[in-house]
């Protein structure tokens, strides 16, 4: 009798432990040496002039000073958060040297920023050797999110880099505002020159970027236009992973640019705002085990998404994010 007791004992013991392991794998972990290579700029992007420049601009010893004081200031947060952070923030000054504007719109990232505005002399250094001039701190100051400029914030993220667990999680939704239909009227009835001129501060480093740019918004216009012929509700594949999610940039401008008004209504069913509705892998360099919860820090809010989806349209703008 008593046997018995200690056996079923043992083996509760087996599966109690068996279950918290298996929680443990399924827990996302952050950790450093998750982070993507080459900020995760996607494949076919020109950038690695403006990557170089921002390289050599920001040197090792004001990076290691920065960390210091930021684990300094805030105890609670780990190397590898600070990293991540870091990640993420780079990837943020890319776009400021490219977008005449570019709010910040991650309250988790922009403590990584203010920590670097306390070394003044050496962050004036940084910004006149990687964009020639003061790189000024503009937060997003708004109570409320500032929907048209985070959806254009989305829509250039989407094509420079991939969209990791961490970056849902500090920029918060994505792809969950309508672009301004008369920006995309623009791009589909404006010269390359005259939009380069509008929306982007161009120089020799991120010229090729910039007109790579233009040319995917001008193309994902013309391919909503082709769509809506053949399909007036689009087709589309759901987004299963994080990564690259070029795909559901072009839901956002079909939906931004037929639906303008009812845009959430049609384009969540396949842009979430919510990253539970998403898993990764150690495969994909990005967190291991699955997502977790979609806590949001950046835009203010978070939704849900549905199940079911349709086949991947055989557009030209279409990404490899698509999924059956």
């Amino acid at each position: 009798m008593v046997a018995g007791i200690v056996t079923a004992a043992l083996l509760l013991a087996g599966v109690v432990t068996g279950v918290v392991v298996l929680a443990a794998r399924n827990r996302p972990k952050l950790a450093k040496e998750n982070i993507p290579e080459h900020l995760g700029v996607l494949t076919p992007v020109p950038v690695t002039p403006l990557l170089e420049k921002l390289d050599s601009a920001l040197n090792s010893d004001y990076v290691e000073q920065v960390k210091q004081r930021f684990l300094q200031d805030n105890p609670k947060r780990t190397e590898d958060e600070f990293e991540w952070r870091l990640f993420e923030l780079k990837r943020y000054l890319l776009l400021a040297a490219m977008l005449k504007e570019t709010p910040m719109f991650s309250e988790e990232v922009d403590e990584i920023w203010h920590t670097m505005l306390l070394f003044t002399q050496k962050y004036q250094t940084f910004s006149e050797r990687f964009v020639g001039k003061m790189l000024h701190h503009t937060p997003n100051t708004s109570p409320t999110p500032a929907p048209q400029e985070r959806a254009f914030f989305d829509w250039v993220f989407s094509q420079l880099f991939t969209i990791t667990e961490f970056s849902w999680k500090s920029w918060g939704s994505f792809f969950k505002y309508p672009i301004d239909k008369r920006v995309l009227q623009e791009f589909k009835e404006e010269s390359n020159e005259w939009l380069i001129n509008r929306y982007f501060k161009v120089n020799e480093d991120n010229r090729n970027t910039v007109e790579y740019l233009v040319r995917k918004m001008k193309q994902q216009v013309s391919d909503a236009e082709v769509m809506y012929q053949v399909d007036e509700k689009g087709q589309f594949a759901k987004q299963r992973r994080y990564g690259e999610m070029t795909n559901l940039s072009l839901v956002m401008v079909f939906f931004s640019y037929f639906y303008f008004d009812d845009y959430w209504k049609y384009a969540s069913a396949y842009t979430y705002a919510n990253a539970a509705n998403y898993t990764s892998g150690c495969s994909t360099a990005i967190f291991c085990g699955t997502a977790s919860d979609g806590s949001s820090h950046g835009d203010g809010g978070h939704g849900g998404g549905h199940d079911g989806g349709s086949s991947c349209s055989s557009c030209s703008s279409c990404g490899s994010g698509c999924s059956s």
